[in-house]
């Protein structure tokens, strides 16, 4: 990206917070270096990752936190022959990896739908292959760089002797200071240190009287600084037990720097794979933190939706932007401190953001294309240093973009045609979005020209756009109202500003005279966008209305068919148990026959006639109509008329209960 453009448009304050927010030094030396994305596949992969994170992220899936302190010192050492890392660098890599792992661990996908860990996951593959390490590194020294002499014998017996001696130091000077000989000469009750050795504080003129060594002597030289003779021998002895202490320390760290560098690739691997999921981390932290939405990718066109500049923070006010297609050009004209600048910033600020692989501070459905290039003219280009003016620096500026405009570029130039002669300014200005437009660039230019403004109405491939403006408060509503040129209100604002009346109307007499009733066009068409914005407003609220009574007619006939399926398994169920207990009515009333048939004819042939009959026919025993199957879903219409009879189906006769279950009853 053009380096002017990231100055003028302050994405560095963005990088500075996305650094802010990451959990490790790699991961914000890591985004310093990352360059911004062109690559259409590799911009997809990019946000999927971010989305990914920002979903388990707010799945409370992620650590706030990580124990991943700075590693860059102790990299360089694994890779020089001879190197030995000292303790602090060891336990602060040990920390590093020992986190990696955990990461890699808790982003391992949990269960078949894990789609968001399925993401994730392979950013620290990278960290298996060093999952033995960090515990090697630890049986020598402690996560805080302290040395694990217990676990390390030739060092705890070092260690031991010097104990010893010192204690023994300690003695020979309390023995001095409790003897009856040696007390008076001394100049207090206690031993004291000078130079890392035990001495003992005698009176001036005394120190003959004790064997040692004079380490120094009192400002006021009342006191002389001795080191009996005794403890310079066991001092002599603790320095060389010091002294093989560091030999043997130095032996093991260079043993375990050798072990950690036969891992060097890997380390560096999970290193640099900690260090990318840190910066994606960031990015997902910052989508969260202002409310960010990912932006679809539309070749050619910009639809921003209540887009806001992410460094003004709350009170940022949003603002709708979109032009492309055929309309390669934007005009923006409109008041002083109307939003014009603002709104070319936060369009071009955006797009760096998303081709940086980030979600940008827009409502849902907002789009950008992949630019390769974002050029920018914004602000006073004057240089005092290199004898430039404001038009020749921003003359220099437009040469550069001319030069640099390609199809895949968007262009955005502040106050163009400013800072000359107006005439042959505007005529610059056409000229150079003339050039954009056979370029197939994508521009936004905001000015005051009222010649542009018609050059936007003359021009299929240029759009015009007004910046809303109130007057009755003066303040702008940054509201950009397209397909209308804006007024800049100078006079007006002059006026609330204090300019006094009698310039104001003289102001307004050379108006009158030098300009046609375009103004008046203007105010038309922009009071005319009112009317339409209020109108689709209006619609837009019907339309709302309507869809809400349609999910509540849904929602209402999901619960009468849910009701009417109730209905019919009840009804089911008693059919079932009339059956059943009609079954049982029918065989009690074949038994009875039998037992009739066998009293009135021994041989029983009337019972098994009438036993027949009954089998043959089982309904002339019941006091209802056959049930005819139930339909799957009856219409309004039938389920009206469900009680009646159809025309075809016999009669009820007369005396016959209302209900199936109402013969057993009786």
């Amino acid at each position: 990206m053009d380096q002017h453009a990231l100055t003028l448009l302050e994405f560095a304050a963005v990088r500075a917070e996305l650094a802010e927010l990451c959990l490790s030094p790699a991961g914000a030396a890591c985004l310093a270096g990352e360059q911004f994305v062109c690559d259409a596949a590799a911009h997809a992969a990019l946000q999927a990752e971010v989305g990914a994170l920002r979903a388990l992220l707010e799945a409370d899936r992620l650590p706030p936190e990580a124990d991943l302190p700075e590693v860059a010192d102790a990299l360089p050492a694994l890779a020089k022959a001879g190197a030995v890392l000292e303790p602090d660098a060891a336990a602060r890599l040990g920390r590093f990896l020992r986190t990696a792992g955990a990461l890699r661990r808790a982003l391992r996908p949990r269960g078949r739908n894990d789609s968001a860990s399925e993401r994730i996951a392979p950013l620290l593959a990278a960290a298996d292959g060093v999952a033995e390490l960090p515990a090697e590194i630890f049986r020598v020294v402690e996560p805080d760089g302290a040395i694990r002499e217990r676990q390390l014998p030739s060092l705890a017996a070092i260690r031991g002797r010097i104990r010893r001696l010192e204690r023994a130091v300690e003695l020979a000077a309390r023995r001095y200071l409790a003897s009856p000989e040696f007390r008076p000469l001394l100049n207090g009750d206690r031993a004291t240190e000078r130079g890392g050795r035990t001495v003992l504080p005698v009176k001036a003129g005394q120190q003959a009287r004790i064997r040692g060594v004079v380490h120094e002597v009192s400002a006021s030289g009342a006191t002389v600084f001795v080191e009996p003779e005794e403890s310079v021998r066991a001092g002599h002895r603790v320095a060389a037990e010091e002294l093989a202490y560091r030999r043997e320390l130095r032996r093991i760290m260079r043993e375990l720097t050798a072990r950690v560098a036969a891992r060097a690739p890997e380390v560096r691997a999970a290193v640099a794979a900690v260090a990318r999921y840190d910066a994606r981390y960031a990015r997902a932290r910052y989508a969260r933190l202002h409310r960010c939405a990912p932006l679809q990718r539309r070749s050619g066109e910009i639809d921003l939706r209540a887009a806001r500049h992410p460094l003004l923070g709350p009170a940022a006010v949003p603002i709708d932007l979109r032009w492309g297609g055929a309309r390669r050009v934007l005009i923006i004209t409109g008041p002083n401190t109307g939003g014009k600048t603002l709104a070319l910033k936060t369009a071009g600020l955006l797009a760096l953001m998303n081709q940086f692989g980030m979600e940008v501070p827009a409502a849902a459905g907002s789009a950008l294309p992949l630019f390769d290039q974002v050029l920018c003219d914004i602000g006073d280009e004057q240089s005092i240093a290199q004898s430039l003016s404001t038009f020749s620096g921003h003359v220099r500026q437009l040469a550069h973009i001319l030069t640099a405009a390609g199809k895949r570029s968007l262009v955005l130039l502040d106050e163009l045609g400013a800072g000359t002669d107006p005439e042959e300014g505007v005529t610059l200005a056409m000229a150079v979005l003339d050039s954009l437009i056979e370029r197939g660039a994508l521009a936004a230019a905001s000015t005051h020209h009222g010649a542009l403004k018609n050059y936007g109405y003359a021009n299929p491939a240029v759009e015009n756009a007004a910046m809303e403006f109130d007057l009755q408060s003066l303040r702008p509503t940054y509201r950009l109202l397209p397909g209308i040129p804006g007024e800049s209100h100078a006079l007006e604002i002059a006026r609330r500003q204090g300019m006094p009346a009698p310039v104001i109307a003289a102001a307004r007499g050379y108006l009158a005279e030098g300009r046609s009733d375009a103004g008046e066009i203007i105010r038309s068409l922009t009071a005319r966008q009112h009317e339409l914005r209020g109108a689709a407003e209006e619609q837009a609220q019907a339309q709302a209305e309507l869809e809400r009574r349609l999910r509540d007619t849904a929602a209402r006939e999901a619960e009468l068919a849910a009701r009417e399926r109730d209905l019919q398994a009840a009804e089911a169920r008693e059919l079932r148990v009339f059956l059943r207990r009609g079954r049982q009515q029918l065989e009690a009333a074949i038994r009875e026959l039998r037992e009739r048939g066998r009293g009135a004819n021994g041989d029983g042939d009337g019972w098994r006639s009438a036993a027949a009959a009954a089998r043959a026919n089982p309904n002339s025993l019941m006091v209802f109509p056959p049930v005819q199957a139930w339909p799957a879903r009856a219409s309004a219409p039938a389920r009206a008329g469900r009680n009646k009879p159809h025309a075809g189906a016999a009669r009820k006769p007369r005396g016959a209960p209302a209900h199936p279950g109402s013969a057993l009853r009786r």
